[in-house]
């Protein structure tokens, strides 16, 4: 039968099976029994995309206006699919021992350059054998699945990690992964539209599922009227958290230090919106924009915890 390679389209005489072309090297496996695609629903990434980004609340309204599309393209990502059932323990010092447990399939991709697209999950319908013909540009494979393991080990210990968030709330703890237990379920070459778009003066990334339209990872810019109100808000908890500290002085230095520590937690998500030009987003991953409204940001916490070591 007449094949056309996906990577360098020329069409050469093949019998099926492992077909490597003769003029460029790129290999293609046909009717692989593992090997699955799925078919391309979404021809306008830019609709889906500007419906995600008005959506956050720190958004500019008129990003679909103002907004320019500089590049589009398809690609299709090869990802490793594996059922992972994982038991480990979270360790913390207030809270001793909890047992996590998670069992799910988790992908990962097989090339370099796409960490926003781990763990992506991939729809549980319309996924069909690969017979090597894409209608956008085939991404080769970088990554063994051995070494997609090693990522998987890590993305495994971050899930757990925002499951064991939920229960010690804002206390440190550790993740240990002691038995993981993964299965191999394929490899999927999935439509992902990669886009480049402008607003004002920076440039902004994203991915849109090319099967339902989905926002893997999205940039966008914060708008200046909430930059501004972060601002002020942020000014305001810090100018009272000084003025409560001045007149508790009287009762005692830790008065002192209490007051300015609150208002430097309360302030500190406000202020670092109002200095932050982007803001990224998922349908699928806790992302910053997210994760600053689930639990108090780092940075809040790093802060009392120097101005504590400065003053005691």
């Amino acid at each position: 039968m007449k094949v056309r390679c996906p990577k360098c389209g020329a069409e050469f005489e093949a019998e099926g099976g492992v077909v490597t072309c003769p003029y460029c090297g790129f290999q293609i496996r046909f009717g692989e029994s593992r090997t699955f695609t799925y078919p391309l629903r979404v021809e306008d990434p830019w609709k889906p995309l500007v419906s995600f980004i008005r959506l956050q609340r720190l958004s500019p309204n008129d990003v679909e206006w103002k907004g320019q599309l500089v590049e589009r393209e398809l690609l299709y990502v090869p990802f490793y699919v594996f059922f992972v059932n994982v038991r480990g323990m979270a360790r913390a010092s207030s809270d001793g021992l909890v047992n996590v447990e998670f069992f799910n399939y988790i992908t990962v991709p097989a090339a370099e350059g796409f960490d926003e697209l781990i763990s992506y999950p991939l729809p549980t319908r319309g996924r069909r054998y690969f017979d090597g013909r894409v209608e956008g540009r085939l991404v080769e494979k970088t990554l063994s699945e051995d070494e997609a393991r090693e990522r998987l080990r890590e993305t495994v210990q971050d899930l757990l990690g925002e499951e064991v968030r939920r229960h010690f709330r804002w206390g440190r703890f550790v993740v240990d992964v002691p038995d993981l237990d993964v299965t191999p379920d394929g490899l999927v070459y999935y439509p992902v539209w990669r886009v480049r778009y402008r607003y004002g003066l920076l440039t902004y990334r994203a991915y849109v599922d090319g099967a339902d339209g989905r926002i893997p990872y999205a940039e966008f810019p914060i708008a200046l009227p909430k930059r501004f109100v972060n601002f002020t808000l942020g000014s305001l908890l810090l100018s009272f958290g000084f003025l409560a500290g001045k007149l508790l002085l009287p009762h005692g230095f830790t008065s002192l230090v209490g007051s300015m520590g609150a208002a430097v937690a309360a302030s500190a998500p406000s202020l670092r919106r109002a200095f932050t030009l982007r803001e990224r987003a998922s349908e699928h991953r806790l992302l910053s924009e997210i994760a600053s409204e689930y639990a108090p940001g780092e940075e809040a916490l790093d802060a009392i915890r120097r101005f504590w070591r400065a003053n005691l």
